[in-house]
């Protein structure tokens, strides 16, 4: 596995824009035009393109020859390329990309102020307890260190919102462990956290345990 970042802390230039909307097909091209922030335009444009980009290089396809298609629930995959997964996420300035040869999720968060009700409402017992029992200075970063978590599973199982996010249960050790009880008859996952930037959070969850220790940072002519 390979998980790749774009840090987007401005937005492309025209010249850079024009060349990425080049690459993706009609379809992603209304989407793109059609939201109303040009920061959201961009997110998921660049998302896109650096996921082609990943197998651009992996497999030597040119652009035109790369076609996504989405599962029962949304999940992309590459078509014609039965071997190789990927996922997106972004979330503020980041925009990220999991990919390798099983199924996996990625999900990266901006930390900002949140009612932990939510966590009641979502998170399952243990977890609701695990965050309450956190120092108030601790609690927030500990939400979206499950939150994030509890995302990566749920976008690398592919079910959507078919599995309940109380369906199952992660916790972060101290020392950085991920622990993961999954609902019954679920297929073997592994889970990680990653320290991307102070202000988020990161998780990705894999069916396989070769996690990298470094993310790979691309620019705009990376892509």
């Amino acid at each position: 596995m390979k998980i790749y970042a774009v840090y987007m802390n401005q937005l492309p230039k025209p010249d850079q824009f024009e060349r990425m909307m080049a690459i993706v097909p009609e379809e992603k091209r209304e989407k793109v035009n059609r939201y109303r922030y040009p920061e959201d335009a961009n997110r998921t444009l660049i998302g896109d393109v650096l996921a082609r980009s990943i197998i651009r290089e992996t497999f030597g396809l040119p652009y035109d020859r790369i076609t996504f298609t989405a599962g029962r629930y949304g999940k992309p995959s590459a078509e014609g390329l039965p071997d190789f997964h990927f996922n997106i996420s972004h979330s503020g300035s980041w925009i990220v990309c999991a990919a390798g040869d099983c199924p996996v999720g990625v999900d990266v968060e901006k930390i900002k102020p949140v009612n932990f009700d939510i966590a009641e409402r979502f998170f399952s017992p243990e977890e609701h307890r695990d965050l309450m029992a956190k120092s108030e200075s601790e609690r927030l970063s500990y939400f979206y260190h499950l939150w994030t978590m509890k995302e990566s599973f749920v976008k690398q199982a592919g079910k959507g919102l078919s599995l309940p996010l109380d369906s199952f249960t992660v916790k972060l050790a101290e020392d950085g462990r991920v622990s993961l009880k999954t609902p019954p008859n679920y297929p073997p996952c592994y889970m990680k956290t990653y320290e991307l930037d102070p202000d988020y959070k990161m998780a990705v969850c894999s069916a396989a345990p070769d996690f990298p220790e470094e993310i790979v940072i691309k620019g705009y002519d990376d892509l």
